[in-house]
């Protein structure tokens, strides 16, 4: 491989993740004013409950519905959703780890929803003992309704009603509040736990009005959204929530975060009644499809979105024979590479005619030393006359890095690819393999066999490959395979995968050419 082509590939490589990680554009939300009401509330002293609701003089109920997608937990206190677990979907991917937790306890949003309003600057809320008239459920055939009837500090009754169904991932609620002359009440809702560490992959509040939808990359004011949207939600990377609001209840929405930061939404119940769905689920496109508010636009890969979701419909189509995306993924490789043989062969011809040049390149680097632009006019002649294009051994590897990418965002936030195995010790391909870790000088040092392998094979094909450098620079080119086993080191164990088979096809390739060339 020629030296420009390493360093340019290599380089392309780095400057796009930190392309994507500081600089790519973000899209903004239509309207970005703050809201003084919301500002208030976050700042006023609470209207402490009566001593008869007081929230420690008895012990919190909770009562547990299951479905065979969700475990929900509901409190008394609050009559709201304290905990949603998805039951199939686990944490990590070991065989003992808790079902995957939706929902985060961050206080003062302990349960979910949230019901309050500002009266003469204190908050009257609805942090008081609710009596709900079931202990429990379990929904298998038939969808089933919890019914909480509570009071607010202020005495106003309220009712919270919950249905559940056995095969959907939402949770009709309805709100009533009691008519009051002191103004609506607010509602805020859906604190996602956050957890996805993944700083490739977009995490937080979205929204979609039936023509944009817009993601709220950092939230450094309250973000009022009006009244005309379709959802809104929160993205967790291969999780979202989504609130969809009846036709009924196209309040005004607002976009506000706690006081740790953390982004939720938030609602007026005007006239005294709301109601919609909550979404708590995995951003699968099917899933997603049901909720008939066009709610798969959730599903986005960002720059590379065009690219990313072909690939992850044809692996999901090879997965239904194959039922291993490890397998599909070398399917990938394979047919990436077949696609892409004619370039490679007109590839490897320019780089081999490069080769038989340099002696005559030579001569004119020393012939015109002192004149740049003459020697690059002359080059470029030259270039002419022979039919050879100086870049051409670059292209083949430039086309593909789109699709490196790609892969790269389905891996980090297909929820198909998600704890996917492949074989033996490699049992999640969208987090870097685990074989096992040393402890070294009090550090942790993981050791993974696919990134070794595949610097092993990035020297096999920079050996076959020909070169127009010097030997001396020849030798120093051996640092590019190092270079790229480190900035594969931490990379999902799919990509990984990718980079290595395509290697090792390059390498069948390279051989196959230089036999039929010979």
């Amino acid at each position: 491989m020629e030296k420009k082509t390493i360093i340019a590939l290599g380089l392309t490589i780095v400057l796009l993740f930190i392309f994507q990680m500081y600089f790519a554009p973000k899209q903004q939300p239509v309207q970005n004013a703050p809201v003084a009401k919301v500002e208030e509330t976050q700042t006023v002293k609470e209207k402490p409950a009566s001593p008869a609701e007081a929230e420690d003089k008895k012990p919190t109920q909770r009562i547990l519905a299951e479905t065979p997608l969700l475990k929900v937990t509901f409190s008394n206190l609050g009559g709201g959703i304290e905990s949603v677990k998805l039951q199939r979907y686990r944490d990590t991917v070991k065989k003992d780890s808790p079902e995957k937790e939706l929902v985060e306890d961050i206080k003062p949003y302990t349960y979910l929803p949230r019901v309050f309003k500002v009266v003469n600057g204190e908050t009257i809320h609805d942090r008081t003992y609710f009596k709900p008239d079931r202990t429990g459920i379990t929904v298998r055939d038939q969808a089933e309704t919890l019914i909480f009837v509570g009071t607010l500090t202020d005495g106003k009754r309220i009712r919270k009603i919950y249905t559940l169904y056995p095969d959907k991932y939402t949770i009709d609620m309805k709100v009533e509040v009691e008519a009051t002359d002191k103004g609506a009440a607010s509602m805020d809702f859906a604190v996602i736990s956050g957890k996805n560490k993944n700083t490739y992959v977009f995490k937080g509040p979205f929204t979609y009005n039936g023509k944009e939808f817009t993601q709220v990359e950092k939230l450094k004011e309250n973000i009022e959204v009006g009244r005309d949207y379709k959802y809104a939600g929160l993205d967790d990377g291969f999780f979202a929530f989504i609130w969809i609001p009846g036709d009924e209840s196209k309040f005004p929405l607002t976009i506000t975060k706690t006081e740790t930061n953390v982004p939720v939404l938030r609602s007026t119940i005007d006239k005294g009644m709301l109601s919609g769905k909550l979404y708590f689920g995995p951003k699968q496109t099917d899933a997603l499809k049901a909720l008939n508010v066009n709610a798969q636009k959730i599903i986005d890969f960002g720059w590379f979105d065009i690219i990313a979701k072909p690939l992850v419909l044809g692996m999901n189509l090879s997965n239904r024979v194959t039922h291993n995306y490890g397998i599909d993924i070398i399917l990938l490789t394979i047919l990436i590479k077949i696609i892409f043989y004619p370039l490679t062969v007109k590839s490897y011809k320019s780089m081999k005619e490069m080769q038989k040049m340099q002696p005559v390149i030579m001569k004119l680097k020393e012939k015109y030393k002192n004149d740049r632009q003459k020697l690059n006019q002359e080059m470029m002649e030259l270039y002419k006359q022979k039919g050879v294009n100086p870049m051409g051994g670059c292209l083949p590897m430039v086309i593909q890095i789109p699709v490196f990418f790609a892969l790269y965002k389905a891996l980090s936030g297909a929820i198909e690819l998600r704890h996917a195995p492949f074989m033996l010790w490699i049992n999640d391909l969208s987090a870097p393999e685990d074989l096992y870790t040393l402890a070294v000088a009090g550090f942790n040092l993981p050791i993974r066999i696919l990134p070794l392998v595949m610097g092993i094979t990035q020297v096999i094909q920079q050996k076959m490959t020909p070169t127009s450098v010097d030997p001396l620079q020849e030798k120093m080119m051996l640092i590019m395979p190092i270079f790229f086993t480190f900035l594969f080191w931490s990379f999902p164990s799919g990509l990984v995968l990718y980079w290595l088979v395509n290697n090792v096809i390059s390498i069948a390739q390279q051989y196959y050419i230089n036999k039929k060339t010979t």
